[in-house]
Order: structure tokens, then sequence, then C-alpha cells
């Protein structure tokens, strides 16, 4: 059963995109009309999201949701799209984490691979990689990236056991699923949950929220949270549609129980012990080069290393695993350049850090302690920093060129020592 509904979900998905008509067509994979499709996948991305990407990627989007505009992404992270199509939320992705990042989709339809490796190259994006496969069965080693995204895929599948236990495994501790997929609120009758075409349109085939949410702690998972983003109205002409072979009793009966939504998780961190698993000490002339690669690849710039190399610590742990920098201005510091390498993220070295830092620059005379952002307020206001303006500022770090080079639009925050 489980082959049979995945070949009906490879054809109808390759005979969308050959044919350009989206997801349904005349005998698409929602059901028998365009507007029916657009029930579920219409008005999810604006177009300021979509600017400079192919102008018909978007109209072969076959999502239910948005998971790159409500998921958190940052430059330098490694994302897997689950079911890519024709690419379109992996090159979202690959542009919100820079070139610094990666973003990988993974696709079992070589017509939609095809697409989306044509997408990529009017795109001109180079941190982007299709992958043929199936979702049960990843083809990346474990512990290879740092948040797994998917858009109406998963529901399609007959083992979701399997593919929960799959994104587990390829993701690093610590790391985050931010999925947008179909549930339901209730169970569907057995009717619709048989029907092949409702299958492959994304409706017999969805969980209910609790289902999902039980799904993913069993794999493993923790802070599991399932948010509805949409409420499906089943009587209205296109979207009876989206389940063809129920009856309008049933139609009436279930209205409102099938939503889409946005679902996180996280797999837990393996927290490290400073002072055992790795150490904190001031930077050394023979840790610049590994620095200023870490800072690259994290998509921070790597201005004056060299020169202010003591005004830097790091975290070794048998090598350069993570780095944060300060400036000094009278009576102030100013973080900066805090990045750890991919496979010591999550693991308590990011924190550890910041503390060595504040505790230094307090130990110098500092009464507060000053950084700019663009991604991670949320991280430093959970560590007590809270937002100011540019002009609260001390006028020193804005003149710095290790700064001004990269935080001109960046938020500004700020905490008493």
């Amino acid at each position: 059963m489980s082959e049979d509904i995945r070949e009906q979900v490879r054809r109808k998905y390759a005979a969308a995109i050959t044919s350009k008509s989206g997801c349904c067509g005349s005998s698409g994979c929602c059901g028998d009309g365009r507007d029916a499709t657009q029930v579920i996948t219409g008005n999810l991305y604006q177009a300021a999201e979509v600017e400079g990407l192919p102008t018909d990627l978007l109209a072969t989007s076959l999502g239910c949701g948005n998971p790159t505009a409500l998921g958190s992404l940052y430059a330098g992270e490694t994302v897997l799209d689950l079911g890519s199509g024709a690419g379109l939320d992996v090159l979202l992705s690959a542009r919100r984490v820079g070139p610094a990042g990666k973003a990988y989709g993974l696709d079992m339809t070589d017509e939609m691979l095809a697409e989306a490796n044509a997408n990529k190259a009017k795109a001109g994006l180079t941190n982007a990689e299709f992958l043929k496969g199936h979702i049960e069965d990843i083809p990346l080693p474990a512990d290879a990236v740092d948040v797994v995204i998917s858009n109406c895929v998963i529901n399609l599948s007959a083992d979701k056991d399997r593919v929960f236990r799959e994104i587990f495994r390829v993701l690093r501790p610590g790391g985050r699923v931010a999925v947008s997929d179909i549930v339901t609120t209730r169970p569907l009758p057995e009717g619709v949950r048989k029907n092949l075409l409702a299958w492959s349109g994304c409706i017999a085939g969805a969980l209910t929220d609790d289902e999902y949410a039980d799904k993913l702690k069993k794999a493993g998972f923790g802070d599991v949270e399932v948010v509805v983003t949409r409420v499906y109205d089943l009587t209205s002409p296109a979207a009876g549609k989206l389940v063809p072979g129920a009856s309008p009793g049933e139609l009436a009966e279930y209205n409102g129980s099938i939503v889409s939504a946005f679902i996180r998780a996280k797999k837990p961190a393996s927290l490290l012990a400073a002072g055992e698993d790795y150490t904190i000490r001031p930077a050394r002339p023979e840790d610049v080069p590994a620095i200023e690669e870490l800072l690259v690849a994290s998509g921070l710039t790597a201005v004056a290393i060299a020169a202010g190399r003591e005004r830097f610590l790091v975290a070794d742990r048998g090598g350069v695993a993570g780095v944060v920098g300060c400036e000094y201005a009278p009576g102030a510091a100013l973080l900066r350049s805090l990045a750890v390498a991919p496979a010591a993220r999550k693991a308590g070295i990011a924190g550890a850090l910041v503390d060595a830092a504040l505790a230094r620059a307090e130990a110098a005379g500092s009464a507060a302690a000053y950084l700019f952002t663009n991604t991670a307020a949320g991280y430093f206001a959970r560590r007590g920093f809270e937002p100011v303006g540019r002009g609260d500022v001390p006028q020193a770090f804005l003149d710095n060129p290790a700064v001004s080079t990269c935080c001109s639009a960046c938020a500004a925050m700020k905490r008493m020592l």
C-alpha cells in the first residue's frame, strides 16, 4: 500500500510540474480544479520574498504554508527541505543563510529535480543543492544539518514515524524542525483516508494535531508546538474538491477540522562542560587564521582580527570551536564576532563565551556592554540585553571600522554590568 501511495504521489507531481499547471490542472494532486489548489497554496508568499527569483516559481509551488517565513534561519546554517519540489523554499533558505550557509532540497521526482536545478541556475545561487531520494531515507549523514523544513509533504508519507526518525538522525544536537503541513483537529472518515486522490492531495494522510506532536516526541524531539495557520472551509465549492468521494453531509460534519499548521520541534542539545570538554582562553597568534575562517563561515566580517587579537577569546576544543571579540571605550564594551563552529553549536559554548567576555569587560572597568545584531535579538534578550537606539551607543563604537563595515543596519542592544 505504501508503494502504491508513493507512486501515485510521484506521478501526479511529475505531471503537475511537466504541465506547469500548478498542483491541480485537470486532474491534479489536489482534486480536479485550480480553484481547489488555491484554497491551500494561495497567498503564502509576499512579493518582496520572491523578488529576483524565476517568475513562474511561485506558480509551481505546491505547499500549504511558508516555513521559511515562520521559522528562524541564520547566516551560516545548513538547511534541509524535505519534498523540495521546484525549489522555492530551498532558494529562499539559501538566501537567508547566506554564502556561508547551505540549503539542501530532497525530492523523489526527476521532473521536479530538473525544474529545481533550472530555477537554481536562473537565480544564480551557489549555496543550494538538490538531492534525489525519499524522506523516509534521507541521503545525508547523521548530525549534518541545523534546520529541517518541509512544506505540505510529510503528510504524504505512509511511514511518518520513519520520517521523524530520519529527521532526528540528520539534525545536529540542538537542531530544529520548522515545517508547514496539513493536520486535522479530529479523525477523518475512513472512506476519505482510503481515497488515493485525496491522499495525494494532502488530506487523507494527514495526522491529527495531537498525533503529529506525539510522533515527534516518540522520535526524541522536545519543545514540540503545533500552531494552526489556516482553517479550510469544506462547504465551499472549491474546497469540497479537496476530498473527492466525501458526501455533502460528511463535508458539513467535518467542516473546520482540516487545517494547515506550522510545527516546531527541537532535537535535544548535547551540552559541553567548560573546563572539561573545552577551555576558554585569550586568542593566540596561531589562532588568527582559524578565527577568520570561522567568522567568514558564519557570515560575519573578519576585519581587524590580527591587529586586535588580544581583544578576542576562543573556545578551544582541540582547535578553535568558538570565538567572541570585545571592543572597548571609556566605561563601556562592545561584544562582536560571536561565532561557534557547526559541530559545536547548541552545546553551551556561545553562552560561555558571552559570559567570559562580559566578565572580562567588567574587570576592565566597563559599566555597560553593547552589541549589534540582525538575527539574534531573542537570544541576547534572554541573556539580559535590551534594545536601545543607535544614539545610545558610544560614538567610538559607531566609528570603529570593525563595526561600521557590518552593522549599519543592525539593531543595537545594551546590558548593564
